[in-house]
């Protein structure tokens, strides 16, 4: 059961994670404004999660569709928008059991951690539709890259995200 969703005095710093997270996922990819547009997604909190996109355990998951330009049906007219869906409650409660976690580190961990995936998803240096044991081995190297695009903050709250970010969700 949910219990807990984010409130509107925490939307702004959602946004301010959003940020921070798309400058440094982007500047370390050295990805382009075109290249980065290329890469469709929106960024979800649990209020408009479709059920099948909410999680018991994860701080957040991705989700992958394919859309159509309104009115064309070329191949060509095909994209992939993804959704990061973020896990208020699991958020919420990690926070809570973690007295010393502040919602903002935390949340630029995970959002840079997912727009990782998409970056590499967008590449083709791995596929959505993986194996288990393929999506275990992205994991650690989407863990390892995050780390590396958040090492130069010199934040100690995210240094601890990243040394204890397999603890939170799972």
């Amino acid at each position: 059961m949910v219990t807990r969703r984010f409130q509107g005095s925490e939307k702004p710093i959602i946004q301010e994670a959003v940020l921070v997270a798309e400058e440094a996922t982007s500047d370390f990819f050295k990805l382009s404004r075109s290249q980065w547009r290329r890469s469709r997604y929106d960024i979800l909190t649990l209020e408009a999660l479709r059920q099948e996109e909410i999680s018991p355990h994860a701080l957040a998951q991705l989700a992958k569709y394919t859309c159509c330009l309104a009115g064309r049906e070329l191949k060509s007219a095909h994209y992939d928008l993804y959704h990061i869906c973020l896990q208020d409650h699991n958020i919420i409660k990690t926070l809570e059991n973690q007295v010393k976690l502040s919602l903002l580190p935390l949340l630029i961990y995970v959002i840079t951690h997912e727009l990782v995936h998409i970056v590499r998803f967008s590449q083709f240096e791995q596929l959505f539709e993986a194996s288990e044991a393929e999506k275990a081995e992205e994991e650690t190297r989407v863990h390892s890259l995050t780390r590396e695009i958040l090492r130069p903050f010199k934040c100690p709250d995210l240094e601890t995200i990243a040394l204890n970010y397999h603890a939170y969700h799972t």
